[in-house]
């Protein structure tokens, strides 16, 4: 699979200002903070109090939202950007396997996953 036809590992809903894709479906709803009522995943707004909640949704789905960025950055032939997008998807989702998974294939495992940095006993 190439990184392009992996956008397809997690479907997403728009959020604005959020720049993309973000929340996978089925992914746990988003609670509005002050009525505990899910929030929209169209609209972003709780249902019960009209408030806006796109910013919880960023939160919640940073990493998914990384992870696309990093796709479209590696179809742009930028791999430096795609590589620190990544290790920021890990870092806010550690259960993003496609993400994850991404990362190993390029050869940018993060701390949990690649060669140690600085081991003792290693000379420059």
């Amino acid at each position: 699979m190439s990184a392009v036809d992996a956008v397809d590992a997690v479907d997403a809903v728009s959020v604005p200002g959020a720049g993309g894709a973000v929340a996978a479906l089925g992914a746990p709803p988003v609670p509005c903070p002050l009525c505990r009522v899910p929030a929209d995943p169209v609209t972003l707004r709780c249902p019960s109090c009209r408030e806006d909640l796109s910013v919880l949704f960023r939160l919640r789905y940073a990493g998914r939202i990384d992870y696309n960025r990093a796709l479209e950055a590696l179809a742009a032939g930028e791999g430096p950007l795609a590589l620190g997008l990544l290790h920021r998807a890990v870092a806010a989702e550690p259960g993003l396997r496609p993400a994850r998974d991404l990362l190993e294939s390029l050869g940018g495992a993060g701390p949990e996953g690649g060669e140690p940095v600085g081991r003792e006993g290693d000379t420059p």
